[in-house]
């Protein structure tokens, strides 16, 4: 998969900052733009203006470390909608881990979970801290044809790392050939353990059914249970754009970050 930009989201926290470098790790050897966006923890209230400053001092400071472009998105919203709207350009995107979850996030869902059903690009949980590459990637596939998209996408994020699919069945057998969702993302879980794996990549759906509600998708298991990074897929992910369809093009920009 090509990414030609990547949009990486932080609230200037040492844990939100882990998601800009992780980005501009991948950003970098495919020379791909970066953007940076600011947003609280909470993904909810009005933003500092002087906040606009300290993320283009971050952008500065990334773009000479990693030699990445790198763009700084102006948004004085500060909530999901507007993370969301960005991302829409965007090939992927990176976003950190808040241990503090906000009120109310039972009914709403963990911020990532619902950026996950308004972006159509895959989004990255960086958790881990960032002292190399991934080298090592579990896969989570099943019997369809989106397994080998899931192994596509793994195998571009790095070439040198160790791609590793772990089979988890396909939704339909789930239950009958593993045990509940419960169980599957259990076992995935504890293979990544097993592997010491840095990444766990995973396909999840964008809808959010009723009963997903209630019990929460495999994917989301894996996200909550899992302390490595996790990348989630959609499943109506385009990797190889069809003949003859247009392509975004990337807006030519200078090499550093927008003042």
């Amino acid at each position: 998969m090509s990414f030609h930009s990547i949009l990486a989201v932080t609230d200037l926290s040492q844990q939100g900052n882990r998601a800009v470098i992780r980005a501009a790790m991948l950003a970098a050897p495919r020379r791909a733009l970066l953007k940076i966006m600011y947003a609280p923890s909470d993904f909810r209230g009005s933003i500092d203006p002087d906040v606009e400053q300290d993320v283009k001092r971050l952008a500065t400071e990334v773009h000479t470390r990693f030699n990445v472009l790198v763009k700084t998105v102006a948004d004085t919203r500060g909530d999901l909608e507007g993370v969301a709207e960005e991302a829409r350009w965007a090939d992927m995107l990176v976003v950190g881990e808040h241990r503090k979850e906000p009120t109310g996030f039972f009914f709403r869902g963990k911020p990532i979970e619902r950026l996950q059903q308004l972006v159509p690009c895959p989004v990255l949980l960086a958790r881990l801290e960032v002292f190399h590459r991934y080298r090592r990637i579990l896969v989570a596939i099943d019997s369809t044809a989106c397994s080998k998209k899931l192994l596509k996408l793994a195998r571009s994020l790095d070439s040198d790392a160790l791609v590793e699919p772990f089979h988890v069945g396909d939704s339909s057998t789930a239950t009958r050939n593993r045990g509940s969702p419960n169980d599957v993302a259990r076992q995935a879980v504890i293979q990544q353990q097993h592997s010491n794996a840095d990444l766990i990549v995973v396909g999840q759906s964008r809808s959010s059914g009723f009963s997903e509600f209630l019990f929460g998708s495999v994917a989301h298991r894996v996200l909550r249970w899992s302390s490595c990074d996790v990348l989630l897929v959609p499943h109506d992910l385009r990797i190889d754009p069809t003949p003859g369809m247009p392509t975004i093009a990337t807006p030519h920009l200078l090499a550093k970050p927008e003042q």
